[in-house]
């Protein structure tokens, strides 16, 4: 947990320790199975290693492909990049596409910020900016996002508003991922990894098809298959100098296996299983060197600094424990004339107990300083989508359209606890706040998006989408008590329009305009009506490029240029006079940039990658709800300005290759006052692999934050306190092609 407005309650009447026994079932067959059984009661209607895998292809026009699979700013990732950044979680991916940022509080996602271009989630109940599909099934809060990444058959990474391309909406872009498929042979692989912080991983893939039944309805029927499965952990890179252990240890387990039945040429049936299970130790979150006072606003030394931001004298060890599951059944009709998909799917996340010590201190002795949060939360998730697309390459007309339906609801049960006067030595004692909360949504909506080619190298394309919008809330504080009941329905209609024109047989240039509306909400941490509510988000982009490709030189490039104009820009706020922490609405904010991407191959042996983003966000009319304080040109908090990364595969004769890339970004503020205690100034990670392949097995040997850089991917200014960037890290992987 990052914050849930100040703290959160901590002493052994309300937060029990974490048992000696936690999660010792966590991975048990049955436990899994019976999950899944639920799920299907409940559902509405590695790496290759020598094989040369597919190149990035950074794509400008939709020209040639299916509308919304080909927009008209999208970057497709293969495996072979995301393998040399060493691309293991959804986190990762920042560093292959500009101006695409994660804001990594350590805990799997929950509290993560997700940004592209300016646009953002909040840290709680705001709705995503940067939507995310895994095989045509969507996610909903970034919270709940998948943390680990499974082995993909493509990324394509969508930019700008995407409602009229997809089911779900995506008001500042799309990150869209294409798990391993099935195959018309047998193939398996596995992976075995061990590295710095005892870090020991396995992976096992296989796909392809089924020996056929000889009897029963499925008797001489086309079945196949994919599977995945990874578990990972490691010791924890913080060191208690109180408990004396190293508090944020990582555990996780998990997978996905599909089902594939095709009963002729035209049909195909899915039925498709996630799960993911994680047994984490404390947040990774340690003091910051100063703290600002809530009563002078001033900024005075933090007596819990250690020295180090991998030191930690906490009391309190911490834990975080989340299981996820996902159901999803597919149906796909190849009509002739346009292609007919059915995706239903059932989603499970469960986090809990999520403790954190928010004081980072023993503070035994100083109730004063006794500060914990403690967080029980749930997302049910249930979407039907239905789709018609016209065939690819079907001519100068490429159109796409569908239905979308969605339920969720979000329910959760929060301890916060901090000091108050008491009569008692020393004056203080711990005093706990709870919350139990139910926030529901529900929505309907239709889109659709066409592109046409005109002819001489001209093509234009529009879009829209328009939908219902229902939101309810139900929250009752204990101590003293106190209930809150809302409901609201809004109707959304966001059009986008764009045209690219090939200006030469190696150069196109497109513009493109388009609306993007995150919908209104509810903070579940807030005591006041009028403060729990917030307003839709819309955001009007505007971006302009050049794309150059090259096939002789086998060179692809692309720059673009963009503008977006927000209107009551999502933001969070903390009320000093209160534990409230809420979303609130920035009446006007800006966000303008330039990006650009880079994929040469100068000869058979050599692959380099490089792109870079700049992002100027910045608030053209926002005073603080609270305390009236004008932050008109100041920075919008979590974007950084600059992001750039570069990296290169060389292989050498014989079966040996080296890869490294670098990554980094410049100064991000972490609160709307641009206080530069809390920012991060900046930083370069290095990273580095080499390694050996033969046929059908490979040893690589990598290293990571080779420069050992410190810096923060999160900090919290409420508490002063930050989330350090991973420190050097060292491994060696074996990857095994088993069939």
């Amino acid at each position: 947990m990052v914050l849930l407005g100040t703290c959160k309650a901590r002493d052994a009447d309300h937060i029990p320790p974490p048992p000696q026994t936690m999660f010792t079932n966590k991975y048990r067959i049955s436990t899994v199975c019976a999950v899944v059984i639920g799920n299907i009661v409940h559902l509405p209607s590695t790496a290759q290693i020598v094989e040369t895998l597919p190149e990035v292809r950074i794509t400008a026009s939709s020209s040639g492909t299916a509308a919304g699979e080909g927009d008209l700013d999208e970057t497709v990732l293969s495996p072979e990049d995301m393998e040399r950044f060493g691309v293991e979680t959804l986190e990762d991916l920042s560093a292959l596409a500009p101006n695409l940022h994660f804001v990594d509080s350590d805990t799997r996602g929950y509290g993560s910020v997700i940004s592209m271009r300016g646009l953002s989630n909040t840290l709680f109940f705001g709705p995503a900016a940067v939507g995310l599909y895994v095989d045509d099934v969507p996610f909903s809060d970034a919270f709940t996002y998948a943390s680990n990444l499974l082995a993909l058959d493509s990324a394509r990474l969508h930019h700008g508003p995407q409602g009229a391309s997809f089911g779900a909406n995506a008001p500042g872009g799309m990150i869209n991922l294409t798990t391993l498929q099935a195959g018309e042979t047998l193939e398996g692989s596995a992976s075995l990894e061990y590295g710095s912080y005892n870090t020991k991983g396995i992976k096992y893939s296989s796909s392809g098809p089924l020996p056929a039944f000889e009897s029963g309805f499925l008797a001489g029927q086309d079945l196949s298959h994919t599977f995945q499965f990874y578990w990972k952990e490691r010791d924890g890179f913080l060191r208690n100098s109180t408990l004396g252990i190293r508090p944020d240890d990582r555990s996780v387990m998990g997978g996905v296996g599909s089902l594939i039945w095709a009963p002729d040429q035209d049909t195909e049936v899915k039925l498709r299983v996630m799960a993911e299970l994680v047994d984490d130790g404390g947040q990774r979150l340690t003091a910051l060197p100063q703290s600002l006072s809530r009563f002078t606003g001033q900024l005075t030394p933090n007596l819990a600094f250690t020295g180090s931001p991998f030191e930690v004298g906490s009391d309190l060890a911490g834990v975080t424990e989340s299981e996820r599951y996902q159901l999803s059944l597919h149906l796909t009709k190849d009509l002739g004339w346009a292609t007919a998909k059915s995706i239903g799917s059932y989603q499970s996340w469960d986090m809990g107990p999520q403790i954190v010590d928010l004081d980072f201190t023993n503070s035994d002795p100083f109730p004063l300083f006794a500060l914990a949060s403690s967080i029980d939360q749930r997302q049910i998730l249930r979407t039907k989508e239905f789709r018609l697309q016209s065939p690819e390459g079907a001519g100068p007309l490429a159109w796409r359209g569908g239905l979308f339906y969605t339920q969720k609801e979000n329910t959760g049960n929060t301890g916060r606890q901090f000091p108050v006067p008491a009569p008692v030595p020393g004056g203080f004692a711990p005093f706990t706040e709870r919350v139990n909360f139910s926030i529901e949504q529900e929505s309907f909506a239709a889109y659709g998006k066409l592109n046409y080619e005109i002819g001489n190298g001209f093509s234009v394309d529009a879009g829209a989408r328009a939908e219902l919008v229902e939101v309810g809330l139900d929250r009752a504080k204990e101590a003293p008590p106190q209930r809150l009941s809302e409901n609201r329905d809004e109707v959304y209609f966001s059009p986008t329009a764009g045209a690219s024109y090939q200006v030469s047989e190696n150069v196109t240039a497109f513009v493109r305009s388009g609306l993007g509306i995150k919908p209104h909400g509810y903070s579940a941490f807030s005591d006041d009506p009028d403060t729990a509510r917030f307003e839709e988000e819309r955001n009007w982009s505007n971006e302009a490029g050049l794309q150059f490709r090259s096939e002789a030189n086998k060179l692809n490039a692309v720059v673009r240029a963009y503008m977006n104009r927000v209107k009551d820009y999502h933001l969070n706020a903390q009320n000093p006079f209160s534990t409230d922490f809420v979303v609130v609405n920035a009446e006007e904010v800006r966000s303008s940039g330039v990006e650009a991407e880079l994929q040469w191959r100068p000869t058979d042996a050599l692959l380099i990658h490089a792109n870079a983003g700049y992002s100027d966000a910045q608030f053209e009319d926002y005073t603080d709800a609270f305390t009236g304080t004008d932050r008109e040109g100041n920075t919008v908090p979590f974007i950084p300005e600059f992001t750039a990364s570069v990296g290169f595969r060389y292989d050498l004769p014989g079966g040996f290759y080296v890869s490294s890339s670098i990554r980094g970004t410049s100064n991000t503020y972490y609160d709307a006052a641009n206080t530069e205690a809390f920012s991060e100034d900046g930083y370069l990670v290095w990273d580095a692999q080499v390694g050996y392949e033969r046929d059908n097995w490979a040893v690589t040997v990598y290293g990571r934050n080779l420069l050992e850089e410190d810096y923060y991917t999160f900090i919290n200014p409420q508490i002063a306190g930050g989330t350090p960037g991973d420190p050097q890290l060292f491994g060696i992987r074996v990857d095994l092609d088993i069939w």
